[in-house]
C-alpha cells in the first residue's frame, strides 16, 4: 500500500479516534458559557477572543509546544482572534487545538503579517517532510443550535508550497462517533502549491439527532495555510450540499418521453444494482474475472492481492495486480473517472450520449444507440460502420446514477477493457432510459446477489 493510500483510508475511518483522544464530546450550552448562537444572529465576520491559555485532556500530551489544545470544546463554534500582535504567537485562539496522524508533525499559531481579513490570522504548517501524514487545526462545539438546519462553515484561506494537498473541513457527529452523519473536507476540490486569499464553503446537513460538531483547517503532506474571516451561519435548502457521505442521488440530464416505462429493476430487491458490459455489482460484491468482496468500512479486497480504499471521491489502492489512484466526479450531464492505473493515464467518461474509454494507448470511443434492444435499465454504446455494429458496451443500473458506489463502477468499468470487442445483444425489446433514475438504496431490506441462496 502506498503512502498516499495508507492517508486517504485514514483520514475518515480514523477521524473519530483523532478527535476523541484530543477532546471530549462538546457540552450542551449553558448560560455561563454559551455565546450567542450564530443561527440565531445575523452572520458576520467572526472573531476570537484573546488567545487562551489551555490545558489538554488528562489522557492527551500535547502535539507540540505551540500546539496547546482546549481542555473542553466550547459550547458554541469560535471565530478567530481580533486582537493586533506585532508578530506570530505561539499559543492558539481559545477552543481551537490541533490533532495530527502522527505527534509532532505540524504546529499551528496566530500570524499578523498578511491576513485575509481581520487583523490577524491562524496558521497550521508542517513541520517535518512527511508526505504520509494529516494534521488539522480544529474546534468542536455542541450541535444543539444547528439540529435540523444546514450549516455552512467559510473561511478566507491563503496557502504556500502545499505538497499534497489542504482545505475546509467539517464533521457533524451523532451518538456513535464512529459513524459521522455527515462530512466533507475539501479533498474534492484540494487546495494545492501557493495561492492567495480566497473564500471557501463547506455545507452539512445537522441532523436532530447530531451531538457535536467539528470542524477546521486540514493539510495533508507539506506546507502552510492560512485562515481567517471564519463564519458559521445556518442556510437554507437553495446552498447545496457538500456532504460527501450523502446518499446518492440518480437524476437524468434532461426531460423524460411519455414512453420511458419507468424506473428499470437494477437495484431491486435480489437483483445487482449495476453493469457495465457483463461485468455487474452489488452492495457487497463486483463479479468481474477478478472479484472484489467488501471489507470493513470503506476497503474492498479481492483475488491476488487487490484491495482498494474508497475516501470522497477518490479510489485508489491495487486491482489486478496493478496500482490503482483515480478520483470519480460524478452529479453532472457525465461521469468522469481520472487518474492513472498501471502507471499509465486512464480517462473514462459516461454521459447519456457517448462513452469515451482510455488507457495509455488504448481507446474505445462508442455513441449511445437508443434504437438498440436493451435489458431494461440499461443504455446500448456502440460503435459500427454501414449499421454493423464492431463493438458494444451495455451500461445498467446505478451505473448510470449521477450519484454512483464509487468502487463498484471503477473495478466494473476498468474489468470491462479499453480495447473494443463487441458484446452480444440482448433479446428484449424495450426502450432504454436515457439516464437512470434509480438511486443507489444500500437499504436495510436489500439481499445482495452474492448472498442469495
Amino acid at each position: 500500500m502506498n503512502p498516499r493510500t495508507r492517508i486517504l483510508g485514514l483520514l475518515l475511518s480514523g477521524w473519530a479516534s483523532l478527535a476523541s483522544a484530543q477532546s471530549p464530546t462538546a457540552p450542551p450550552a449553558t448560560a455561563a458559557t454559551a455565546a450567542p448562537a450564530p443561527a440565531a444572529t445575523p452572520p458576520h465576520a467572526a472573531t476570537l477572543p484573546h488567545a487562551a491559555t489551555t490545558t489538554p485532556p488528562a489522557a492527551t500530551t500535547p502535539p507540540a509546544a505551540t500546539t496547546t489544545p482546549s481542555a473542553t470544546p466550547p459550547a458554541t463554534s469560535q471565530g478567530l482572534p481580533s486582537t493586533t500582535p506585532s508578530a506570530t504567537q505561539a499559543k492558539l485562539p481559545r477552543g481551537w487545538y490541533v490533532t495530527e496522524s502522527a505527534p509532532q508533525h505540524y504546529e499551528a499559531g496566530v500570524d499578523a503579517s498578511s491576513p485575509c481579513e481581520g487583523s490577524r490570522s491562524a496558521f497550521l504548517r508542517s513541520r517535518t517532510q512527511a508526505t504520509d501524514s494529516f494534521g488539522t487545526f480544529m474546534q468542536a462545539f455542541s450541535a444543539k443550535d444547528f439540529q435540523g438546519k444546514r450549516l455552512r462553515f467559510t473561511a478566507a484561506v491563503r496557502h504556500q508550497d502545499v505538497k499534497g494537498w489542504a482545505g475546509l473541513w467539517m464533521r457533524v457527529e451523532g451518538p456513535d462517533p464512529k459513524q459521522p452523519l455527515a462530512f466533507d473536507n475539501m479533498q474534492s476540490r484540494a487546495l494545492v502549491g501557493t495561492h492567495g486569499c480566497k473564500r471557501y464553503d463547506v455545507v452539512l446537513d445537522v441532523s436532530k439527532e447530531a451531538t457535536t460538531i467539528m470542524a477546521g483547517l486540514i493539510m495533508s503532506g507539506t506546507g502552510q495555510a492560512w485562515l481567517d474571516g471564519v463564519r458559521f451561519e445556518a442556510v437554507d435548502a437553495s446552498v447545496k450540499t457538500t456532504d460527501l457521505l450523502s446518499a446518492p442521488q440518480a437524476l437524468p440530464p434532461g426531460p423524460q418521453g411519455l414512453d420511458d416505462e419507468g424506473p428499470p429493476i437494477w437495484g431491486r430487491k435480489n437483483m445487482p444494482l449495476g453493469r457495465v458490459g457483463h461485468f455487474w455489482f452489488d452492495s457487497e460484491r463486483v463479479e468481474t474475472n477478478t472479484p472484489l468482496v467488501r471489507g470493513k468500512g470503506s476497503t474492498w479486497k479481492g483475488s491476488f492481492g487487490d484491495e482498494l480504499f474508497e475516501h470522497g471521491i477518490e479510489v485508489n489502492g491495487t486491482y489486478e495486480v496493478r496500482e490503482l489512484e483515480v478520483k470519480v466526479r460524478a452529479g453532472g450531464a457525465a461521469t468522469l473517472i481520472e487518474g492513472s492505473w498501471g502507471g499509465s493515464p486512464v480517462y473514462v467518461r459516461l454521459s447519456a450520449d457517448a462513452l469515451v474509454m482510455r488507457w495509455g494507448p488504448s481507446q474505445r470511443t462508442l455513441r449511445r444507440d437508443p434504437a438498440l434492444s436493451t435489458e431494461k435499465g440499461c443504455n446500448a454504446y456502440v460503435q459500427g460502420h454501414g449499421g454493423r455494429v464492431e463493438d458494444r458496451v451495455d451500461v445498467c443500473g446505478v451505473a448510470l446514477a449521477t450519484r454512483p458506489p464509487l468502487t463498484q463502477l471503477v473495478a466494473a468499468f476498468l474489468s470491462v477493457g479499453f480495447r473494443g470487442r463487441s458484446d452480444q445483444p440482448l433479446n428484449i425489446d424495450v426502450k432504454p432510459p436515457v439516464r437512470s433514475p434509480q438511486a443507489y438504496d444500500d437499504s436495510k431490506g436489500y439481499i445482495p446477489p452474492s448472498r442469495r441462496q
